[in-house]
């Protein structure tokens, strides 16, 4: 009894660690199309952009991927309110995302003479290995 046990207990513990391997090496998700007047607004009045940086443990995996983040240019063109609407491989991409759009600088947006918020921007960020 115990050595049948044991065995359909090692059959199962396998069988999760294929399950996960499998998982591991699966390609991302083909990224979202973003919508073109976000893509104006940022593409037109950026100043600074910081391109991310490759997390060790996805360039050791041999990971690609996206994150697609929202975002809020402020007044003054400084960005806020971040955050991850969607990305694959999930969370493994997300805070070197957060880190680098933190630090992105715009010119800020003029309407009727006065700088204004622009809320809901978004931008797609992938992440490649060079070959």
């Amino acid at each position: 009894m115990k050595c049948t046990k044991l065995k359909s207990g090692l059959a199962l513990l396998l069988c999760l660690c294929w399950t996960s391997a499998m998982a591991a090496t699966q390609p991302p998700r083909a990224a979202p199309a973003m919508p073109t007047g976000d893509a104006d607004v940022a593409h037109n009045n950026l100043i600074v952009r910081i391109d991310p940086k490759y997390p060790p443990q996805a360039a050791r995996d041999g990971l690609n991927g996206w994150v697609m983040l929202s975002y809020t240019i402020t007044e003054n063109g400084s960005v806020s309110d971040i955050s991850v609407l969607d990305s694959s491989p999930e969370r493994v991409f997300d805070r070197e995302a957060r880190r680098a759009l933190s630090k992105w600088k715009y010119k800020p947006v003029i309407k009727q003479g006065k700088p204004q918020a622009v809320p809901g921007v978004m931008v797609l960020l992938e992440f490649a290995l060079a070959d």
